[in-house]
């Protein structure tokens, strides 16, 4: 008995000196992540360092980088649930669909999602619905009014100043040019908008219905009354609870503990953290800016992004931020250091894109298609990825888009504007040509073509869209279930609907690609990753701020574009405050007009539905 009592006795002293010992971290109370969504949600990664941000504590959030956060608080045993604050988040149906599906794997985990909205429109409400538990502001409401689309139209506008579209296209659904020539859509412009908005508008019924376990009938009856007060959301079951933000840190508190230790983020083993208490940790930090960008050192996956207007050249800001235009340069380098890596077992793309430069999509093309030739290739399409957007993406060996993402657009347009009117008639500017050659004159801006001249033009275009159908055959083969002409012609598809007729093959995001291209390359989850087009280093920051090249020697640019003209960057802050909407709109028509310019062919796509 004795003895037995010394035993205790030890192994009481035992585990009390290794509890002292222990690092504070091991006892810590249970654990939060608490993620607030406000403001754009890109698809690629910011093109530099951004140092601002680091400072301010608030970095730009990516899709990748946020689904990475959801996954790693899922697999963490410390981490018992998520309190997810919704305000104005900027994104696509594709990006919400995912982001859906990985609080949903989180769920299933038996870790629970709080939400708290103050109030809520379409794509908001959407996302909270893939929560256990919403609870809306006590005078908040529910803006879930349906699905508005808005097509605009610039032909009166340029009878009013004197200008002439005179433009072309192959396929009777490839309006991407409508808007010059018609003051309303064609009647086979207008089939195209209703199909795709019967398949988004499913859609998002049915990520509400599936989160609420409701009816689809119940949420149409809601929407169509909508907007809903807090009180009627209640009554319908659209939300769990009215009351306000300190009542929802209560509800946490209590749910989970008042100990529980509230994450803002989880920390990244290659984050930049700034030490205040350091008199010398600022210049530790440009240190390691200083650093380049290490290379990978096991097998892994490269993740290339072909995010924004395909141009031929490199990569370009936007001028509202986020998203680049996809330079044909910069993405075939990526291709090729992709195929040369011998640590890079397989190549996932994610595409974001309605299109743009028929050439540029074509040299991506080939980069991918010979890439694809040494390493599987993956693609994974995002909220967009048509006309050139899916002539890019159609060398996957398999291609993941999601039910709402917008693809298709199979066809080509070109054509030119006639400003003569404008400059003699309104501003007294006259003009005396004079040429040498028969075609000198094609792409006078003087006057329309010729009959011979449009002739010709027409044979040019079609030898495109018999290019563009021909790389579709090639790379799809019988994949494609019919007939491809009858899938082609300008026809755009959401996600589930291309599925149907095999111009994809999967429904899921960019983390099933991520997942299918490792299983495919033979690889666990703990791999590398390797992000390109790679963000630009500190030290190529500034060597470009101070004018040294960077760039390789052979590399081709088409110049600064509208990123950097002066007129459009004054302009811009001034039309984005008034009407961001209109101003993304007439920017993508500006760049539409700026590859008909130079190159004469594009592959748009036939319209950009602002969806309300």
């Amino acid at each position: 008995m004795q003895r037995t009592r010394q035993r205790w006795i030890a192994w009481t002293t035992l585990v009390i000196g290794f509890a002292l010992l222990w690092p504070d971290s091991a006892l810590a109370a249970k654990k939060l992540l608490r993620l607030r969504l406000d403001g754009p949600i890109l698809e690629s990664p910011p093109a530099g360092p951004n140092i601002f941000a680091l400072l301010e504590g608030e970095e730009p959030k990516t899709l990748h980088g946020l689904l990475k956060s959801i996954r790693q608080a899922a697999k963490d045993k410390d981490i018992v649930g998520l309190a997810l604050i919704i305000e104005e988040p900027e994104m696509k149906l594709a990006q919400l669909e995912e982001l859906t599906r990985a609080f949903k794997a989180f769920r299933d985990k038996g870790k629970k999602v709080y939400c708290y909205l103050d109030t809520a429109g379409n794509a908001t409400y959407a996302l909270a619905c893939a929560a256990d538990h919403i609870t809306l502001a006590e005078n908040g409401e529910l803006w879930t009014l349906g699905l508005n689309a808005e097509a605009m139209f610039f032909k009166r506008l340029l009878d009013k100043i004197g200008v002439q579209a005179d433009l072309m296209h192959c396929g009777a659904y490839k309006s991407a040019l409508e808007p010059f020539t018609r003051t309303e859509p064609s009647k086979e412009a207008a089939e195209n908008i209703n199909w795709l908005l019967d398949g988004i508008f499913d859609r998002w019924v049915a990520l509400i219905a599936d989160g609420r376990k409701l009816t689809p009938e119940q949420v149409r009856a809601a929407i169509d009354v909508a907007p809903l007060t807090a009180e009627e959301a209640l009554q319908r079951k659209l939300i769990d609870e009215v009351s306000s933000f300190p009542a929802f840190r209560q509800r946490i508190r209590k749910e989970f503990g008042q100990d529980v230790e509230v994450l803002k983020k989880l920390a990244a083993e290659d984050e930049l953290k700034l030490d205040l208490k350091n008199p010398f940790a600022l210049f530790e930090l440009f240190g390691k800016l200083m650093e380049k960008t290490s290379e990978p050192a096991k097998a892994g996956l490269a993740l290339i992004y072909i995010d924004g207007m395909i141009v031929v050249g490199k990569n370009e800001p936007s001028p509202f931020g986020g998203s680049t235009s996809a330079g044909s340069s910069t993405i075939r380098a990526a291709f090729e250091k992709a195929r040369q890596d011998k640590n890079v077992k397989a190549v996932v793309v994610r595409v974001d894109s309605p299109g743009g430069s028929a050439l540029a999509s074509d040299i991506m093309w080939e980069a991918a298609t010979r890439c694809g030739k040494e390493k599987p290739v993956v693609v994974s399409m995002g909220g967009v990825a048509g006309s050139g957007g899916y002539y890019v993406a159609i060398p996957g060996d398999v291609i993941f888009a999601e039910h709402g993402t917008i693809t298709g657009s199979i066809g080509v347009v070109g054509g030119k504007f006639v400003w003569k009117d404008l400059m003699e008639g309104k501003l007294g500017i006259t003009t005396t040509e004079f040429s040498r050659g028969g075609r000198a004159g094609l792409f006078s801006w003087n006057r329309a073509w010729t009959d011979a001249e449009r002739a010709w033009m027409q044979g040019y275009l079609d030898t495109w869209y018999a290019q563009f159908k021909g790389r579709v055959t090639q790379s799809r083969g019988d994949r494609i279930k019919g007939d491809l002409e009858q899938f082609a012609g300008g026809r755009v598809y959401t996600g589930q609907q291309a599925l149907e007729r095999g111009l994809v093959d999967r429904i899921g995001g960019l983390s099933d690609a991520l997942d299918y291209a490792a299983k495919k390359a033979g690889l666990g989850e703990d791999y590398e990753l390797l992000i390109l087009p790679k963000p630009m280093d500190f030290v190529e920051i500034l060597k470009k701020l101070i004018g040294e090249e960077t760039e390789d020697e052979f590399e081709i640019s088409m110049g600064a574009g509208l990123a950097t003209d002066p007129l459009l960057k004054a302009a811009l802050p001034l039309v984005r405050q008034l009407a961001p909407d209109q101003a993304r709109e007439i920017l993508r028509f500006l760049r539409n007009l700026t590859v008909l310019q130079r190159e004469h062919v594009g592959c748009f796509m036939p319209f950009s539905l602002r969806v309300h």
